[in-house]
């Protein structure tokens, strides 16, 4: 009896130890993934502002090059135009347009997306690996864009400023070597402080002046009269003395 009894504790303690070092192996396993990548999968990044989901045209252009447009997106002209050697093979190029409207002020307070273009570059229906060999050259025009706009592009989770664009009254350019979804921000209104009065013109000043010029005329008046009343009184008063 007593050596079955030792040997149902044998089989527990050995049961423990197999699943203890099995543990450990997984824990192990778990750690080596994740410092090698294959941990648990972050969240998604945020989705672009404005969507550029609407396909405005789609070509295929060959390792000479080639222009693009110009194309009508949401009421601004778009070209672009891609150098000879931008690319080793046929790749496809994609334009979209965002909702303007959705992409807002793009986080630059006192400015709104006037213009905007998504750029999308595919070989065989894949997204193009790594950059470009020859940076491609964006023209967006519009009676929108004005000289003090700025050209921002999305980074994968904000719009920010790109410093390569240049903008002038009418026309933003800029180049890049990746794919991009671009917006063009213009400045609103002319930066008066809510809630001011506006400026009044002279012409409530004039009835005003009318006024107190007829003011002054009937307190002149006035004074003159009781003046004379005055004095009558005294002229009166000395003739009965």
């Amino acid at each position: 009896m007593m050596r079955w009894i030792h040997m149902c504790r044998l089989g527990r303690m050995m049961a423990i130890a197999t699943l203890g070092g099995a543990a450990l192996v997984v824990a192990s396993a778990g750690g080596a993934l994740a410092a090698a990548g294959y941990g648990p999968p972050g969240p998604p990044p945020p989705p672009v502002p404005g969507g550029y989901s609407v396909v405005v045209t789609s070509q295929t252009i060959g390792p000479a090059g080639g222009t693009i447009g110009p194309v009508n997106v949401n009421g601004t002209s778009v070209t672009l135009t891609i150098p000879a050697g931008a690319f080793p093979v046929p790749v496809q190029i994609t334009l979209s347009a965002p909702d303007l409207a959705a992409i807002g002020t793009a986080g630059f307070f006192g400015h709104s997306a006037v213009a905007g273009v998504g750029i999308q570059v595919q070989e065989n229906g894949s997204p193009y690996p790594g950059t470009f060999l020859k940076p491609l050259t964006l023209t967006m025009s519009s009676s929108s864009i004005t000289s003090s706009g700025i050209v921002v592009v999305w980074n994968g989770t904000a719009f920010v400023a790109e410093s390569a664009a240049t903008v002038t009254a009418g026309s933003a350019t800029v180049s890049f070597d990746s794919d991009p979804d671009f917006a063009v921000l213009a400045p609103t209104g002319t930066g008066a402080i809510p809630g001011a009065t506006t400026a009044a013109t002279g012409q409530p000043f004039l009835g005003e002046g009318i006024l107190a010029g007829l003011l002054l005329l009937l307190g002149a008046t006035g004074l003159g009269y009781a003046r004379r009343r005055r004095a009558g009184a005294r002229a009166a008063e000395r003739s009965r003395v």
